[in-house]
């Protein structure tokens, strides 16, 4: 799994995508990007499948639970199996 970020510099330490990544090594054709900014106007959820066949997806993080939490490692991993339909 292909995990990245688009986070405002304030957050960007607490989005951890390696820590994401790790949890899901069976999953090598998949791409995740995590969404969180301050502006949260656009919350349409992303899916595609890219040129290479990487399925891609944009999870967006809330930014204020990112802002005001000491770990979202937890919730990370959880919004991805969500979206994977894998359970929780």
């Amino acid at each position: 799994m292909k995990v990245v970020k688009i986070v405002e510099q304030a957050i960007a330490d607490k989005v951890d995508t390696q820590y994401v990544a790790a949890q899901f090594p069976h999953l090598p054709n998949v791409g995740i990007t995590f969404l969180c900014t301050q502006d949260e106007n656009d919350q349409d959820e992303d899916e595609w499948v890219d040129e290479k066949g990487r399925h891609q997806f944009i999870i967006r993080l809330p930014y204020n639970l990112v802002q005001h939490s000491a770990d979202i490692r937890a919730f990370m991993v959880a919004m991805v199996k969500a979206r994977l339909g894998e359970v929780a």
